[in-house]
């Protein structure tokens, strides 16, 4: 059984704190367990200063780099506990520091939890082949803050600017792809998304066109940059981001090439039909389910992007409030039926027919969120008719969903296509 710590001599108390303090910062490879399914994963942990640290952690299989834990804490000698907050849950790792290793316990809900194992590496962690530094621009009066990743060496390369999905991103979101472009030789800008991070503004009343101008901004800034090469500086966008692809084309002269992840080729009214039908009618178990779904969602989709008055909606609402499926309207207050009457303007076609560059449109086969098939026809029928002659490619990945994952292993914990990556360096690399 483990002594108080209160009848350790103070002395011998500040000595096992402070070499605790030396022993926690670093590197860390180890992995995540659960329900008899690991993950690698690597952690970095600061000492900031006295008692305070920070962390972060990287995960190929997450597809995500730098990833921030919200809290970090040291007890006494040994004892370690991490917070991870993402957007659903909040995972609590608690573990015991001896030497080399730290191992523990997690639990991210009462019934899900795992442990999680690290080490330290024996010799040092090999640098990076690009160096990072911190970037601002401007559009209008929104600063706008980001990292540029540049491949090292002295030649000009080529440069991509990631475009924002929906909601609060900041420029962790696409940072592990942009660590992919500069480790094989293309710079990559991530930034904070407007109102998130350090950049000012407010993505919530925010138009496609604020949007679109601040990523236009950004290829702006890289073209003063002596290590990118002007002439090659493109845009990848994801989701809102791909959909609001061409706009960033069209508004910036300068972009020379541009991957659209799951972008929208339809009206988005239309689009969003597709989605609330894909969350809400796994609920149905009937046809006539089925029915009051589609009726339902194609209401309130009316009313929110096409402003029809809601009495119907209520109507509905009140009527099947004890369907299983159910999911009560917004409430009058609730920015989604500003936002979607903001969004229901844009168009992407419209945008699409001005594009004249290199196009990659690249989707998940099993994309719930958008329409892939008919996305892709409807840009493709555009481009072709307004230039003929753009270098179209076209890329579905079997299997694979909105974020081109596949189905999760038994930890829940999701599995990244293997051909999605390679897919986007080998269209670059052979541009």
């Amino acid at each position: 059984m483990r002594s108080p710590l209160v009848i350790l001599p103070l002395s011998l108390f500040a000595a096992a704190t402070a070499a605790a303090q030396g022993r926690l910062p670093g590197t860390w490879k180890g992995h995540w367990a659960r329900a008899g399914d690991t993950m690698a994963v690597t952690l970095h942990v600061r000492h900031d200063s006295g008692n305070i640290y920070s962390a972060t952690f990287d995960s190929d299989r997450l597809r995500v780099s730098g990833i921030p834990f919200a809290d970090v804490r040291l007890q006494g000698c040994c004892d370690v506990t991490l917070v991870l907050r993402g957007d659903r849950t909040t995972a609590t790792f608690l573990g015991t520091l001896r030497g080399d290793s730290l191992t523990g316990r997690f639990e991210e809900s009462s019934e899900s939890s795992g442990g999680f194992a690290f080490s330290r590496p024996r010799q040092a962690e090999s640098r990076p082949a690009f160096d990072e530094r911190a970037i601002t621009f401007t559009n209008g009066d929104v600063r706008l803050a980001g990292t540029l990743l540049v491949p090292r060496g002295t030649a000009a390369v080529p440069a991509v600017v990631f475009v924002h999905g929906s909601g609060p991103e900041g420029r962790w979101a696409s940072r592990f792809l942009a660590t992919q472009l500069a480790s094989h030789g293309i710079a990559a800008l991530i930034y904070d998304k407007r109102g998130v991070g350090e950049s000012t503004g407010d993505w919530r009343q925010a138009t496609p066109e604020d949007l679109a101008r601040d990523a236009a901004a950004a290829v702006a800034r890289l073209r003063q940059e002596s290590r990118i090469d002007s002439r090659r500086i493109g845009v990848h966008g994801h989701s809102q981001g791909g959909t609001l692809a061409p706009m960033v084309v069209a508004l910036s002269p300068n972009v020379a090439f541009v991957i659209a992840s799951a972008g929208a080729g339809l009206p988005m009214d239309s689009v969003e039909i597709f989605s609330v039908m894909n969350a809400w009618s796994p609920g149905a178990s009937s046809a006539k389910d089925s029915a009051e779904v589609r009726e339902y969602v194609g209401e309130l989709v009316a009313v929110a992007y096409r402003g029809r008055p809601r009495a119907r909606l209520d109507s509905l609402a009140n009527a099947l409030r004890d369907r299983a499926w159910f999911v009560p309207p917004p409430a009058a207050d609730n920015s989604y039926w500003k936002f979607s009457k903001v969004y229901a303007q844009y168009e992407p076609l419209t945008w699409w027919a001005q594009v004249r560059v290199p196009v990659l449109l690249i989707y998940g086969e099993n994309d719930q969120r958008v329409p892939p098939r008919e996305s892709v026809a409807r840009i493709a029928t555009t481009l072709a008719r307004n230039a003929s002659n753009v270098d179209l490619t076209v890329r579905i990945i079997p299997g694979a969903d909105h974020t081109f994952r596949m189905p999760p292993g038994p930890g829940g914990w999701p599995v990244t296509a293997a051909d999605y990556v390679p897919s986007l360096l080998r269209w670059l690399a052979d541009r």
